[in-house]
């Protein structure tokens, strides 16, 4: 690690969440938070739930966050290595942002030697294998027939069905 440099991580932001009524002050926070690190990160791991829904279809991508994908796709653009965990809210990640903010994408666990330290770096759902019912939820989320069958849906309904089902489990 570089004299003065840090490596950063965060999870659980959940920007977007329906339960939430803050999400644009969050949104900024994040940002800030982002500029705020800009001058010393030298990796930026991103541990999954930054967002609280994220499902890409082939030309639409979600409403909103354009702050927080400029400041990443910015960092990247810098050369700073961004690891972005897939969690149980945003694991419809497919291409988009790893093309357009540079980020490099991780769907299961990582295992990686920082500073001479090995890390085992997850967002941590499914690691149970005790918890039956959320591996099962897992599976027929991450089925990619399932997926492509929500794509067919118009991204309104889409969006509203996740933001349902995500105000409801909380």
């Amino acid at each position: 690690l570089e004299k003065g440099k840090r490596i950063y991580f965060i999870s659980d932001i959940h920007l977007g969440a329906p339960a939430m009524e803050n999400n644009r002050e969050r949104e900024k926070w994040f940002a800030g938070w982002l500029d705020f690190i800009r001058d010393d990160v030298s990796e930026l791991y991103l541990m999954g739930d930054i967002f609280d829904f994220w499902f890409e279809y082939k030309k639409v991508v979600p409403r909103g966050f354009t702050r927080i994908l400029g400041r990443l796709a910015d960092l990247s653009d810098k050369g700073i290595p961004i690891h972005y965990f897939t969690g149980n809210h945003d694991l419809w990640i497919f291409d988009y942002l790893p093309e357009e903010t540079g980020i490099i994408l991780h769907r299961k666990e990582f295992i990686t030697i920082i500073n001479g330290r090995k890390f085992f770096l997850a967002h941590g759902d499914g690691l149970d294998y005790k918890d039956k019912g959320y591996l099962l939820i897992k599976r027929i989320f991450t089925n990619k027939t399932i997926q492509w069958i929500f794509a067919r849906l118009h991204p309104n309904f889409a969006f509203f069905l996740a933001h349902r089902w995500s105000k409801s489990s909380r």
